[in-house]
């Protein structure tokens, strides 16, 4: 048995090996993602998590080579086997150059697989035992740390070690509280540009021409209440980082202006044709699908594409219950020490309820409900009663609620009821739905439609 679970891609056009493999992996409790083309594990990869892909090399369309350039592009720490007949020995050689880490002849002998595979977890815990973010140029500021023992949000800090010099544009992906910022900001101190300015702007608390005005600044006269001139956030940012928060609700015409920023690192305040030269690196975040966006005319194609260098996804909590517990007793001692209140930790059964949540506001809401619970708390243990009373009640209904045997449940109830639950969490937003469904914005519209939801 591989010892720790592991998220793999499996590709493989032939569909008799990829369901072999598939039901081997099932049989070792490792979760395994199965795709039949490359375009298909592309679309899989930009939009998951995955600690390691296996891809046959001889693919009609997307090759496995071509799979294997596009993964270390994305995301350098994930790990890629590449399985090869003999007559692709060579391929399979090349493969090993540009960053695979072994490749294996089919037929594949299970054994020899596993082995590798135990060995790359290994490997991956070997790697996560020292703190990925390390010899930082200056610490974090106070709160502003990301934590997690889990593979995932391991991997987060480790490919920031890894971009953080590299000056790339960065795209932060995520659920609404996972803890964007907070990848943004460890980039920042984690890079040369520690010592200059971090500028942090929510493109989507600002009307667009106050957005405008923000970011570019003004001089005197610009408009009717430009009474001085005003340094926008880009000219504070000079020498350092400049974080657009939210860059999916940014709209077309900012974005044409930002493109120029980004290709030519230079800008103009409102009210004035001198071109003004910064040194900045820009990182942007956003919840929302941007392909999406560009496929709708919403969003740059050619912004998207200058923005999107390096792309790092943030995990939602639901994916990663084994930092549940860390997090929590972390939030607990942070509020016990902002209250002036003794060492207070979570006890066993408030903590059962905590990993047993769902957590639709992820970090951000685990955060707030530990708060309430220190200030509730009337000694060193926080218990079952201080937690926010939905926590609690929504998992007491659950249990109580039995299913009626006397009716058989049918999968297309079960699906209208699963994407109700996720519209009411997402207060109606399709696009985020769509997100933690793991399904596309249009195939969601279409099932609304079958189910006659409005």
């Amino acid at each position: 048995m591989v010892e720790q679970k592991a998220r793999i891609l499996l590709v493989d056009d032939e569909e008799n090996c990829l369901r072999a493999l598939k039901d081997v992996f099932d049989l070792e409790d490792i979760e395994c993602i199965p795709a039949n083309n490359g375009l298909k594990a592309l679309d899989l990869f930009s939009h998951n998590d995955f600690d390691i892909v296996i891809t046959d090399v001889r693919m009609p369309g997307i090759s496995g080579i071509d799979i294997l350039r596009q993964v270390k592009r994305l995301r350098p720490e994930t790990h890629v086997i590449i399985l090869t007949g003999y007559g692709s020995i060579h391929d399979a050689v090349a493969s090993i150059k540009m960053g695979a880490y072994q490749y294996i002849l089919k037929p594949v002998i299970m054994d020899e697989l596993l082995t590798l595979i135990k060995d790359i977890l290994s490997r991956i815990e070997q790697e996560s035992s020292a703190s990925p973010l390390q010899g930082l140029k200056e610490p974090l500021p106070s709160g502003k740390t990301i934590l997690g023992q889990s593979v995932r949000l391991q991997n987060v800090a480790k490919l920031i070690s890894k971009i953080a010099n590299t000056d790339l544009p960065v795209i932060i992906l995520g659920e609404s509280g996972t803890g964007k910022e907070l990848a943004a900001t460890a980039i920042h101190h984690t890079s040369d540009r520690a010592g200059k300015p971090f500028v942090a702007i929510n493109c989507a608390a600002f009307p667009d021409t106050l957005l405008e005005s923000e970011l570019f600044g003004y001089e005197k006269g610009a408009f009717t209440d430009a009474r001085s001139s005003k340094t926008g956030r880009i000219e504070e940012a000079d020498g350092g980082t400049l974080f657009l928060d939210e860059i999916g609700d940014m709209k077309p015409a900012m974005q044409a202006k930002m493109l120029r920023v980004l290709e030519e690192q230079e800008f103009q305040r409102l009210g004035s044709n001198k071109s003004r030269k910064v040194d900045i690196r820009i990182i942007s975040a956003t919840n929302r699908d941007l392909r999406l966006a560009i496929h709708e005319k919403a969003f740059r194609a050619d912004l998207y594409y200058r923005l999107n260098a390096v792309s790092i996804t943030m995990p939602p909590l639901r994916e990663i219950p084994e930092d549940i517990p860390l997090l929590a007793n972390h939030f607990a001692r942070e509020f016990a020490s902002r209250f002036g209140r003794s060492t207070v930790q979570v006890d066993k059964e408030a903590m059962e309820c905590l990993k047993r949540y769902n957590w639709p506001g992820n970090v951000r809401e685990m955060a707030n409900a530990i708060r309430r619970a220190v200030a509730l708390s009337d000694g060193k243990l926080i218990r079952i009663f201080d937690l926010p009373p939905h926590l609690v009640q929504e998992q007491t209904a659950a249990q109580e609620a039995e299913p009626d045997t006397s009716k058989s449940l049918l999968l297309d109830d079960i699906e209208r009821e699963h994407i109700l639950k996720v519209l009411e969490i997402t207060s109606g937003n399709k696009s985020e739905a769509a997100q933690i469904l793991g399904i596309h914005r249009d195939t969601l519209l279409r099932k609304l439609k079958k189910y006659g939801v409005e």
